[in-house]
């Protein structure tokens, strides 16, 4: 029996989806499992079957919706092997713009919003061409396409992002913004040129600050306390430390929204501004425009702040100029590159800042990571709800270093950091394996997962 079909643009302008055919009944996916309208017109639309209705979660739907996409793509195909053998021009001239492209795109942009996926990989290879997405830090394949794909795809992303479509030799980097009812997404794109093609990133950049809540970024009860302490400090300087992609970035927006209260003049500088927080004056880095972390903190000071944010220090103009705005009055905060709290300390010295001056500023050093949290729905063993890994959602794994007076004395006097060791460990500090070890015991991770984020202790 041949059954009906909705168009993916259908479905996505009304939030239903087909789910199965049960011989002459059709059972249909809603968003709104109350929208008494719609279920009316498809009862009316298809009067000889049978149409049966029942609520779908948004990542469910948007998960079926870019399969949809996919499958139409797959089904309407206007060109073949044997047309596209002319030249790149040609591929580009012919399909970039044509609709089984931009379904294709659509159903690789919904899935990895489906997934809660921060990045999307497109690698080209010999003779196809990869869709990798990165979910909870982990790199996952989802599909191949073949190169001709790929170029049209390329080719599609370079016109959203105007960047020249014709240039494959050369990397070129541009941003697309996607707004919909239920999401609001900044998506950087970075196209670096390969031996087989292109390789092209797409970081999908969440503009909402719904989530950015300091209780919901997993820390533990005692950590909390500390986050807490930090809102009462007028001044003085916060790190937060940490690899790439340890949630450094997100723990500072909140903090930041916590602190906003209208009282404070808060100023950010980001690259990227990863988060958009309503009162806060957030500066985007272009470098291209020498507009520098260290350019834009000196001319920040005559904006009037009270706080400042710097998305990263990277150079000893960075990291003097964040410790002499934290010694006249300023509350600092800022992130580094350091695998413990401890080590940001003597990393500041070895980028040229004495000590004596880091031990006059530093109040609070935070260090973190993001590790993969067990699914309550089937603990480990793989199921629809976390896409068959194991894992659903990450949480932090954190040490916080108080910076007390004795502490601070023997940062001033340039102690080795061997005996800054042994002085936290007299008075029971506790690192982030320590933290770890915790939340494997509560049953929130396991040890593969902290082995595979933090190594072994």
């Amino acid at each position: 029996m041949n059954f009906p079909s909705l168009s993916p643009a259908f479905c996505a302008s009304n939030g239903i989806i087909h789910l199965r055919n049960d011989g002459n009944i059709i059972y249909f996916g809603l968003l709104d499992n109350n929208d008494i309208v719609l279920k009316n017109r498809i009862k009316k639309t298809y009067a000889q079957y049978k149409c049966l209705f029942q609520g779908i979660e948004t990542a469910a739907f948007n998960l079926r919706l870019s399969q949809y996409f996919s499958e139409e793509h797959e089904d309407k195909k206007k060109f073949t092997e044997s047309s596209i053998n002319d030249s790149r021009q040609a591929i580009i001239d012919q399909i970039s713009d044509d609709a089984p492209v931009v379904n294709l795109l659509n159903s690789i942009f919904l899935e990895a919003i489906s997934r809660n996926a921060s990045d999307i990989h497109i690698e080209s290879g010999q003779d196809k061409t990869e869709i990798r997405y990165r979910v909870d830090g982990v790199m996952i394949t989802v599909k191949t396409i073949t190169p001709e794909r790929a170029i049209a795809v390329s080719a599609r992303l370079k016109i959203l992002s105007n960047l020249n479509v014709l240039e494959n030799r050369r990397p070129q980097d541009g941003h697309i913004d996607i707004r919909t009812d239920a999401y609001s997404l900044d998506v950087r794109i970075s196209i670096i040129p390969s031996i087989w093609g292109e390789s092209i990133v797409l970081r999908l950049l969440n503009r909402s600050d719904n989530s950015l809540e300091l209780d919901s970024l997993g820390f533990s009860e005692k950590h909390s306390k500390h986050l807490q302490n930090i809102l009462t400090i007028s001044s003085g300087l916060i790190l937060v430390t940490g690899p790439t992609g340890s949630g450094k970035t997100t723990t500072l927006a909140a903090i930041l929204k916590k602190i906003n209260t209208g009282s404070k003049k808060i100023i950010s500088i980001e690259d990227p501004v990863e988060y958009r927080i309503a009162g806060i004056t957030q500066i985007q880095v272009h470098e291209e425009l020498e507009l520098t972390f260290d350019s834009l903190l000196r001319r920040i000071f005559r904006q009037d702040p009270d706080i400042i944010m710097i998305g990263e220090i990277r150079d000893i103009e960075t990291a003097e100029l964040a410790v002499r705005a934290a010694m006249t009055g300023h509350l600092v905060f800022a992130t580094l590159h350091t695998n413990n709290a401890l080590e940001a300390v003597y990393r500041l010295r070895n980028m040229g800042v004495p000590f004596y001056m880091v031990s006059a500023v530093i109040k609070m050093i935070i260090a973190q990571r993001l590790v993969r949290k067990i699914c309550l729905e089937c603990d480990t063993s793989g199921c629809v709800k976390c896409l068959q890994t194991g894992y659903n959602g990450r949480t932090a794994v954190a040490e916080f270093l108080h910076v007390d007076t004795v502490l601070s004395d023997m940062i001033a006097k340039g102690v080795l950091i061997e005996q800054s060791r042994s002085y936290l460990k007299k008075n029971n500090y506790k690192t982030i394996f320590d933290d770890a070890k915790e939340k494997i015991k509560l049953g929130i991770t396991v040890e593969a997962e902290i082995i595979r984020e933090l190594g072994t202790e």
